[in-house]
Parts: structure tokens; sequence; C-alpha cells
């Protein structure tokens, strides 16, 4: 890391509450209102600070209702249960929690936190900064490149285009195709029907990318 570049960290909020909200017990306060994830996601900010130094700092959001993926796929996410009334209780205390403490926030009507992350990441690497992007969200992993990099804060560690190789056995720049391939159940997307994790992985590595897979696919029929 070059020590001339100012360095902008770009926290995946939601990620973090939403991980807060399941990984701790259902705590509450003497009158009952829900505090299990303002209690782990106060204690997962007073670690930044412990855990790296920034010169720029900003919380990236999601916005409230459909994004323009629900216009290109309308089954996109349409699997997910509705979110627990008592984390959607304690959401706006704990944006309320980040802009009170003085931090800044980024979010877009139309846009998920990923977009603003991937938006925020591109044109501070773009204008000389290098970025930070705090997040355990594997999608994110196409970013990474000679000046963005993502941080794991449970493992205190960088992970790196090398480390997206030795997990996925695919390079960062070749992830949006990988991920094509194998389709996101999390998020209902569907992929290239047949192939799984290894196939995808098998693929990339011998075409690099799916322009390169659909010109060779009538060899690969065979």
């Amino acid at each position: 890391m070059q020590d001339d570049k100012k360095i902008l960290t770009i926290i995946d909020t939601f990620g973090f509450l939403f991980r807060s909200y399941y990984a701790l017990p259902p705590l509450k306060s003497p009158t009952g209102f829900p505090t299990g994830m303002l209690t782990g996601f106060m204690n997962f900010i007073s670690g930044i600070g412990r855990d790296f130094t920034t010169d720029y700092l900003v919380f990236a959001l999601d916005s409230k209702g459909k994004t323009f993926r629900n216009d290109i796929y309308s089954e996109y996410k349409s699997h997910r249960p509705d979110v627990p009334d008592d984390l959607k209780a304690q959401l706006p205390i704990a944006i309320e929690f980040i802009e009170n403490m003085g931090f800044k926030t980024a979010s877009a009507i139309g846009y998920e936190a990923d977009d603003i992350i991937a938006s925020l990441a591109q044109d501070g690497a773009k204008n000389g900064f290098k970025v930070r992007i705090v997040s355990h969200d594997k999608d994110l992993y196409q970013l990474i490149c000679n000046d963005i990099f993502m941080f794991d804060p449970l493992k205190k560690k960088i992970i790196s285009s090398t480390d997206c190789f030795e997990k996925y056995g695919v390079y960062p720049h070749q992830f949006i195709d990988y991920q094509s391939l194998l389709g996101d159940s999390a998020d209902n997307v569907p992929g290239v029907k047949g192939v799984g994790a290894k196939t995808a992985m098998a693929l990339i590595q011998q075409f690099d990318n799916l322009d390169n897979i659909y010109a060779n696919i009538e060899n690969l029929a065979k």
C-alpha cells in the first residue's frame, strides 16, 4: 500500500446490521425495546478505530423500495421473507447513531448499498485514493484491484485478488462472469442449469469470460 495515497473507507452498513441482529441473542431494554442488533453494531463501530486508520469514512446504505434490478428481473429477491419487526424497529435508530456520531452516510433512491459502494470505490480510485471496503459480501469481490481492497473485520484481514483466487478459483475481474454462471440463490437469481461452483470455475479458468465460453459453446456441448 502506498503511503502517499489517502484512504477512503466504505462500510457495508446493512450487512453488519443484519449480521449483528442474527448473531446476538434477542436483548431488550428495561422497557422491552429490542436492542440486540444495536448492541452488536455499536461493538462493530467501536472496533473500527482499533482495526485500521483512515482519512475518510462513509457508511453506505440501502434505500427503501425497489431498485432498478426489479425492473430488469421481476423475481429479484422475491423469495425473501419479510424483515422481522424487532429488526425493523432498530434500523432507524442505528442510522441515527451513525449520523449523531458525525459519520457520513450515502444512499440513493432506486439503488442498493452495493451500487453505492461500487460507485464510491471506483470514483475514489480514479481520484487517487486507496479504497478499503469493509464487508463480508462476496459480490463485492469484483471490485478488488490495485487501489481497491476489502477488509474482513472479524478475521482482521485484508482480502486481496490472491485471496479471491484461492477461495473461488477466479480473479476479481472474472467474478461477474463466474457469478453469472452460478446464479445467486440468496437473491433468487438463476444461473446456468447444471453448472455448479467447480464447473463455473473450470470454465472461467479455461475461457476467461462469458464471451469466450459462448464462442466455444458448440465444442462445450460435445
